[in-house]
């Protein structure tokens, strides 16, 4: 991770890369990138509900 990376929820500086999003340590911007990204396989989730949506 670069190290002048900022927390995409706050703008303090970033700590982790966790759900595809760049946080601090705060436990609140974490449940926020885990809540927008959908949580673990929120990604494949949306994909799937995508493709059965279209069918």
């Amino acid at each position: 991770m670069k190290m002048d990376e900022k927390c995409q929820i706050c703008g303090k500086p970033a700590k982790r890369f966790l759900f595809a999003t760049f946080v601090c340590d705060d436990e609140e911007c974490i449940e926020k990138a885990r809540a927008e990204r959908g949580g673990p396989g929120g990604h494949k989730k949306r994909e799937i509900s995508e493709i059965l949506r279209n069918r």
